[in-house]
């Protein structure tokens, strides 16, 4: 059983906001899965490329960072006791010009439109100001465990900067002068990958890795020190690139690396301390997550190939580890969404099914398998790039993507209607 103490579960928003979000994200690595079976041979070439841009975007902005989205809608409430204002009105508007902004943004990458940059800039602009603000509002509201709001609040610092540095980069693609354009690419990578995805996940973990798994806490000397060395490293090397120093900004970035694989080894450790024995298939997307962060961090100090490094993150731990998670959330916000019904209905006739009902476990067993072998297949794609063997591994990888991605499809849509099922049983 999990561990639910310190939830406050009278302000979530209706399960239709975190759960639009969660089920359109899967069409997002769908695309990406038929980029690289079509374009399988210069994918993973160099990440200069135009289906590589588009396969990135359509993975961290349609799949990823719609997955954060939805989830945060919904923790910020539940686990800060700070409901993100006007939340249906904000996750509408959020999820429409992120889905569409995405689509035309990647578009605009693949072919090289300027009237579809142009839309998808516009777009993801107001989109994800839109939740910026409106997040930022319920995090200064926030009243929850101080150092994962300070993480998620970081988070949100990292999306800003981000933002921001696409946008300046889309200029550039459409005519402005960017002086040392690379530079400013790794930066506008380190704000999302590290600032963002990484200090989202830290905060997050702080919460749902002992009480998914019923471990103990994570050590005090951690939480105090980790979001802050990562900020001050990407603030660091934010300077060190405006000041035309691109290579020593990439050595500045060292101890937000390091942070995350301290983040890897604790999650780890903390997991194999945990009370329940049993393995689920969530947690061996969280495994095989730590362990890429920490190989990948190896890479990266080595100064390893960037596309291998991209297969590794992205795909990963970037697809990898928000799919274990939705494996446990969207069974978790099922049940949690229907006993307030319930309760109020006094239809304690009814009884819910387990939580594994909602998310079979031998399907996700499948899911991770498919998942297993699309990044060893991408993986050595990315080692071979440029040989033919090298094409032939990255269609199969692509090929493996849309299969994960399709039975993801399966599996959310089974949970739904489970929940549906017996939401009309309670009236």
């Amino acid at each position: 059983m999990l561990n639910a103490a310190g939830l406050s579960l009278d302000q979530a928003p209706p399960i239709q906001v975190p759960f639009s979000f969660f089920r359109l994200a899967p069409l997002f690595a769908l695309l990406a899965g038929a980029v690289l079976l079509w374009d399988g041979e210069v994918v993973l070439v160099s990440r200069w490329l135009a289906p590589a841009l588009a396969v990135t975007h359509l993975l961290a902005l349609g799949f990823l960072t719609q997955v954060m989205c939805g989830a945060l809608f919904q923790m910020l409430p539940v686990l800060a006791g700070a409901p993100v204002p006007q939340v249906v009105w904000v996750g509408r508007v959020t999820q429409l010009t992120l889905v569409l902004g995405c689509l035309a943004l990647s578009w605009g990458l693949y072919s090289g439109g300027r009237a579809s940059l142009m839309l998808g800039g516009s777009l993801l602009g107001l989109g994800l100001t839109t939740f910026v603000v409106a997040v930022g509002i319920a995090l200064t509201r926030a009243r929850g465990v101080p150092q994962t709001l300070r993480a998620m609040r970081f988070a949100l610092a990292g999306l800003v900067m981000a933002l921001v540095l696409g946008l300046v980069l889309l200029a550039g693609m459409l005519g402005a002068r960017i002086t040392g354009l690379a530079g400013w690419v790794d930066l506008h990578l380190s704000w999302a990958l590290l600032g963002w995805v990484g200090m989202l996940i830290i905060g997050v973990g702080y919460q749902v890795v002992p009480m998914f798994h019923v471990t103990p806490a994570y050590p005090r000397w951690f939480t105090r020190m980790a979001a802050p060395l990562v900020l001050a490293a990407l603030v660091a090397s934010t300077g060190l690139v405006a000041l035309g120093k691109a290579g020593l900004a990439g050595w500045a970035l060292l101890p937000a690396v390091l942070v995350l694989a301290a983040f890897a080894m604790v999650t780890v450790n903390l997991q194999r301390r945990r009370e329940r024995p049993r393995v689920d298939t969530t947690l061996l997307y969280w495994w095989s997550s730590m362990g890429l962060i920490l190989i990948s961090a190896g890479l990266w100090v080595l100064d390893g190939p960037a596309e291998l490094l991209g297969v590794l993150l992205l795909v990963g731990v970037g697809v990898g580890l928000p799919t274990g998670m939705l494996l446990k959330i969207m069974s978790f916000l099922s049940w949690f969404h229907l006993q307030h019904p319930q309760v109020v209905a006094r239809r304690f006739d009814v009884r819910f099914p387990h939580m594994q009902v909602f998310m079979p476990e031998g399907l996700a067993r499948i899911q991770f398998a498919v998942f297993t072998l699309m990044l060893v297949l991408l993986t050595l794609a990315g080692l071979s790039s440029g040989s033919p063997w090298g094409a032939y591994l990255a269609r199969g990888g692509g090929a493996a993507v849309m299969a994960g991605a399709l039975l993801l499809v399966w599996m959310q849509w089974g949970c739904y209607r489970t929940y549906q099922s017996i939401s009309r049983q309670l009236g």
